[in-house]
């Protein structure tokens, strides 16, 4: 008896390994990768991916061998830009199974005009627990460079149920969650003037993922790099094109539901863009792409991100007075149309009202010379203010009372209008493939010559690339440092003006390079400066891309009332600010609080005082009295969205409520919120567990029985005994 139960625990045991266990075998066509999830098959002549399996609930999703694709690569000649290869077009060349990978050998490529380039690409394929990963090899000895591969290609990518709706969810500059649909209408990213079909083009920028989501499944899209060496798109195709659009210009309209239409064949092509810019005698790698299946919502999916982030992510210690619950504020004390709010020594004036409202920082913009977005990099004091020492004392006395002065910098532009770009700062601005400079748009200030975009100072995109002037960055930011303030502020850190690649040959890097690598440089040059100067500096990036909170303590952003945390949820310890200024802005107080953001005080646009929105202030002092009161819940707590409970509205599933882990204890604290103007709620849970509740306006402890009634504009916090 006892060895036959061995014998099972020994079978089970196998049965459990092979289940987890990928296989790789050629049939009489075709070359399989398979897991227990998923199954690929390649065509043993052509290397295209012809069928792709979730095995889970049977959605195939590369369907048609005949619409099957590989890779292509855009190699422009000296007259033909658009100058192609099309890895369907060439037979495999050979094909082998190494360290658990299958390796795809493309040799002596020719394009769609030149014929024997001497190209060799190896597309790499693994099947592992996190999905299918997707690298690869690139030897150029053509004359030529290449620009862009395609790479994964699924030339079929079909949808179970083009009636239902399917989008693609990423999140973007507010971290919240874009949903773009894919079916049963399709919205083109792109002007019909210039693609042959209607396109998405989703950028990794901010988030390395994007999520295909149908009702009940979808499927996870991840480029797992943290170099920011090679910019990727993903990109939608729908061929031929509309059943209808809705609208002249054919930015969206209606899918075919079949897969023919007028004799046409109709279908999605779904390709991975990669812009290596490899040039002639070089080899290049391709990053990482995965691609993985899942049941369920966007949370599941996002979880393969999430999982993935805890490899790279370096959890920066704050500054004490930072890792506390508190609340900022932010002021303009001059404009770009010169118009001092005040000066630097009545800043004394506005940090004595925030100790009146227990508001422990400020943010101040516009205290450089020529005030907010002009002169930009200069950051030297503006004689309008005053003194660069009645800024320095204004900013210890600050600090003295308890209040930390964060000072707004930029570093991302130079100011168009000024004599300095146009003699020495143009050298270092990011060129194009033609040697010019891009130009950004600015921003309008306040009088009516710019209100009507008339005399707006036009911004120019710095290389973060080029060491001269990540020197000249770091001694602005040196300046900025020494006037003692508890941190900075950097605005618009997170992009380029739409620059993504800089091809000036003058500067120290290859040309072209992606610009967004220079960010992590030059965030480093500034950590060199701060571990000298000042090691409890605070670092805030204005919504920071996901990648720079290796850099950044902190991110500051605006967001819309219809927000869905995405990046919240795959960064759930992350520090985040949001705006609040209106008059009685519970709504968005709210929303801080089940989101877990700090709160950045505006009124006026960030032009007027704390006592001029005396019901914000109040309620959102009554939220940040609950946070420090449970504060291992609501402050230090992990996000988990709606992940671990479910709130119900009269038998219907309700959406407005997050849940927090306190890390120590594991408890749960749900936060609920009814952020209609006028109605009330009532919302029940069914559980195991002992709650009480309490919110902002009632911190009495008192249990919670199973349902309760939330007031318009109101918070209930449920918290696990």
């Amino acid at each position: 008896m006892k060895h036959e139960i061995l014998n099972r625990a020994y079978l089970i045991l196998l049965l459990f390994i092979a289940s987890n266990i990928a296989f790789a075998n050629v049939s009489e066509n075709t070359i399989v990768l398979e897991n227990k999830t998923m199954k690929a098959e390649f065509d043993k002549k052509y290397g295209t991916l012809v069928y792709l399996e979730y095995k889970k609930t049977g959605w195939v999703f590369q369907n048609r061998p005949e619409l099957a694709k590989s890779f292509k690569m855009y190699v422009p000649t000296a007259d033909r830009k658009d100058n192609s290869i099309s890895g369907e077009l060439h037979e495999l060349s050979d094909y082998k199974f190494e360290d658990n990978k299958l390796f795809l050998n493309w040799a002596d490529l020719n394009s769609t005009v030149v014929e024997n380039l001497n190209i060799e690409f190896t597309g790499i394929i693994e099947i592992t627990d996190e999905g299918l990963v997707f690298t690869a090899s690139v030897r150029n000895n053509s004359k030529l460079n290449i620009e862009a591969i395609h790479w994964p290609y699924l030339g079929d990518f079909y949808l179970p149920n083009k009636k239902e709706s399917t989008n693609w969810l990423n999140f973007n500059y507010d971290g919240g969650m874009v949903q773009t649909p894919i079916s049963p209408y399709f919205n083109s990213s792109k002007g019909y003037w210039g693609v042959d079909n209607p396109i998405q083009l989703h950028s990794t920028q901010y988030s390395h993922f994007g999520l295909l989501q149908t009702k009940n499944q979808g499927i996870y899209f991840g480029y797992h790099d943290t170099t920011d060496l090679i910019k990727l798109d993903f990109t939608i195709e729908l061929k031929p094109g509309f059943e209808y659009s809705n609208s002249s210009w054919m930015y969206s309209g209606k899918v075919p539901e079949d897969d023919t239409i007028d004799g046409q064949v109709a279908n999605y092509e779904f390709y991975v863009t990669h812009f290596p810019y490899v040039k002639s005698n070089e080899t290049s790698k391709l990053f990482p792409v995965v691609l993985n299946p899942y049941e369920g919502d966007w949370h599941n999916g996002a979880d393969y991100y999430k999982n993935w982030r805890t490899t790279w992510t370096n959890n920066l210690p704050l500054p004490k007075w930072a890792s506390e619950v508190h609340s900022w504020r932010q002021i303009q004390i001059n404009s770009a149309e010169d118009r001092p709010l005040f000066t630097y020594k009545q800043l004394t004036d506005y940090c004595d009202e925030c100790l009146k409202y227990n508001v422990k920082a400020i943010q101040l913009t516009g205290w450089t010379k020529g005030g907010q977005d002009s002169d930009n990099p200069s950051h030297d004091i503006d004689p309008l203010l005053g003194t660069y020492d009645e800024l320095k004392n204004a900013i210890s006395e600050c600090k003295k009372k308890g209040v930390n002065i964060i000072l707004f910098n930029k570093y991302t532009w130079a100011d168009q209008s000024q004599d300095w770009f146009k003699n020495e700062l143009v050298k270092y601005s990011i060129k194009d493939p033609y040697g010019n400079y891009p130009v950004y748009h600015g921003y309008q200030y306040q009088t009516p010559m710019q209100l009507a975009d008339i005399n707006t100072r036009r911004l120019i995109p710095m290389c973060p690339l080029s060491k001269d002037w990540r020197e000249i960055a770091v001694k602005e930011f040196t300046k900025s440092i020494e006037l003692g303030a508890s941190g900075m502020l950097y605005d618009e850190n997170q992009h380029h003006g739409g620059a993504f690649y800089c091809f000036d040959q003058n500067h120290d890097h290859p040309v072209p390079a992606n610009v967004f690598y220079g960010d992590k440089l030059l965030e480093d040059d500034f950590w060199s400066v701060m571990r000298e100067k000042n090691p409890d500096y605070l670092l805030c990036g204005e919504s920071n891309r996901d990648l720079q909170f290796q850099s950044y303590h902190m991110t500051y952003f605006r967001i819309s009332s219809n927000f869905i945390p995405m990046h919240r949820y795959v960064a759930p310890m992350e520090k985040m600010q949001v705006v609040v200024g209106g008059h009685n802005d519970r709504r968005f107080i709210n929303i801080a609080l089940k989101n877990n953001f700090i709160l950045s005080y505006e009124p006026k646009n960030f032009k007027g005082k704390l006592s001029e929105i005396p019901r914000t202030m109040d309620y959102g002092n009554k939220m940040d009295s609950l946070r420090r009161k449970y504060k291992a819940f609501l402050w230090d707590g992990v996000f988990m969205d709606t992940q671990g409970a479910t709130i119900l509205n009269e038998n219907s599933i309700y959406s407005d409520y997050s849940v927090f882990i306190n890390q120590e204890s594991g408890k749960k604290a749900i936060v609920m919120i009814n952020n209609d103007l006028k109605e009330s709620v009532t919302l029940t849970m069914a559980n195991e567990k002992t709650f009480f509740y309490v919110s902002p306006e009632n911190q009495i402890e008192n249990k919670f029985m199973g349902d309760i009634t939330i007031a318009p504009l109101s918070t209930v916090v449920l918290i696990e005994q």
